[in-house]
């Protein structure tokens, strides 16, 4: 099977596409690639896969599959280091 991924690096949505052949799955990803390119859409990544089903392929490239609840931590967590990194700064700047 191949597996078509279209990946927003931003919002970490995913939408993952099935293909039996390779070359239509190749094709369908230099549309959608052509498509966010003339629409400015740089946080968007596209790429086609080969594994024997869904779950091996979230198993092998788990960064593309982040679970609804995890996406609100992340952003939780790099916003608490932000503010630890502003918080050393200005001590340091006394």
């Amino acid at each position: 099977m191949y597996f078509l991924i279209e990946h927003n690096r931003t919002t970490k949505e995913t939408r993952c596409t099935e293909f039996r052949d390779y070359s239509a799955a190749q094709f369908a990803g230099l549309q959608k690639e052509q498509g966010y390119f003339h629409a400015q859409r740089h946080e968007m990544e596209v790429v086609v896969f080969e594994a024997n089903s869904i779950d091996d392929l979230k198993r092998t490239h788990s960064r593309y599959f982040v679970a609804e609840g995890q996406k609100d931590d992340a952003a939780g967590a790099l916003l608490a280091i932000g503010l630890v990194g502003l918080a050393i700064y200005l001590l340091n700047k006394k």
